[in-house]
Formats: C-alpha cells, sequence, structure tokens
C-alpha cells in the first residue's frame, strides 16, 4: 500500500512539473476575412478553414509536448483595426487577411499587385506557369493589441490546376503556418 501511494505521489508530482513548464497560450482574434479580388468568395468558409489550420497547429508534437504555446483563436465580427472584442477578449494579436486577387487559368496578371511570396514553385520557373493554373493572392497582417502597426506582414501567392476555393485554402494553411512560426519566434 505505501509502495502504491508512493508511486502515485511521484505520477501526480510529475505531472505537476509538465504543466508548471508549458508555455502560456497566446490568444489570437481572427478578423473577417476581407475580399478584395472581383471574384466571389465564401470568406466565411475561407475564415473557417484558417481556423482548422491554427486547431491542426494545436494538436502538433511541439505543442501537446509544451515546446510551444497553444494558439486560442477567437473570431471577430469585423475586420477594423479597432474593434472593442479584442480587449473584451483578452487578445494578445490580431490577424488580418485579405483576400487580393483571385484568377482563373488564361486570364493575365495584374501588373499593379505588390512582388509577393509565391508557393510551390521557384522563381522564373517555366513549369509555374501552367496554361491551367488558377491563381490566388492572400495577405496578412499580424498585430499586437493596442498596436495599430503590423507586427509581420507578407503577401502569398500559390498557383495550381486547383478549384479557387482550394487554392485559397492552401493559402490560408501557409498564412496559418507563418503566424505560428512568428508567435512561436516571440518567445
Amino acid at each position: 500500500m505505501r509502495r502504491l501511494s508512493a508511486l502515485l505521489f511521484l505520477l501526480l508530482l510529475t505531472c505537476f512539473a509538465q504543466a508548471q513548464n508549458r508555455p502560456e497560450p497566446i490568444r489570437l482574434c481572427v478578423s473577417t476575412l476581407q475580399n478584395s479580388s472581383h471574384s466571389a468568395v465564401d470568406t466565411a468558409w475561407q475564415r473557417d478553414q484558417l481556423i482548422k489550420m491554427f486547431e491542426r497547429i494545436n494538436k502538433s508534437k511541439d505543442v501537446t509536448q509544451g515546446k510551444a504555446a497553444r494558439i486560442d483563436t477567437v473570431l471577430l465580427e469585423s475586420n477594423r483595426e479597432t474593434d472593442p472584442a479584442v480587449r473584451d477578449n483578452n487578445c494578445q494579436f490580431i490577424l488580418h487577411t485579405n483576400i487580393l486577387e483571385v484568377l482563373d487559368s488564361g486570364t493575365p496578371e495584374a501588373s499593379s499587385r505588390p512582388r509577393s511570396v509565391e508557393i510551390g514553385s521557384a522563381r522564373d520557373d517555366p513549369r509555374a506557369n501552367g496554361a491551367n493554373d488558377n491563381r490566388a493572392t492572400v495577405s496578412y497582417r499580424l498585430m499586437r493589441a493596442g498596436e495599430l502597426d503590423p507586427w509581420s506582414s507578407d503577401v502569398l501567392t500559390a498557383r495550381d490546376p486547383l478549384p479557387d476555393a482550394m487554392l485559397i485554402s492552401h493559402l490560408m494553411d501557409q498564412v496559418a503556418n507563418r503566424v505560428f512560426d512568428k508567435l512561436r519566434e516571440r518567445r
């Protein structure tokens, strides 16, 4: 009986010690997805894909073992820079995303948009611009709560014969991964 009590006490002590070493969760408010493209996009579905990617990241080995902080997402009902819900939900960071363009295959590219990071191919790769490829460009801004300047931002472009919704969904995955990496850096 004493051995069992000692073993249970040791197990309880180990669990408590591991819980003390885990980083605090990060509260991330995710604003309503903005669509600046001239294409019809289901922004609610795309934001749900972004949230699901954060949920998958929270199930990753680093997060479950306590090496990286968990990201608790809070959905905002607007995409304004100053939303009172950020304060009400005690968010530390705010993520704003914007679909800049969605082009179907065969549509010429607009040259007025900023240079972006292209996912999945090397720059100037002739195979990257297939005639059947659809293109999508998404920008994101990660901001600290209470600050108006972006803490991190980027523009991502993907080309693939996938349907537009799937192509944008892949970009949402990339946004989530980049935001996670940036939040992990701050630790």
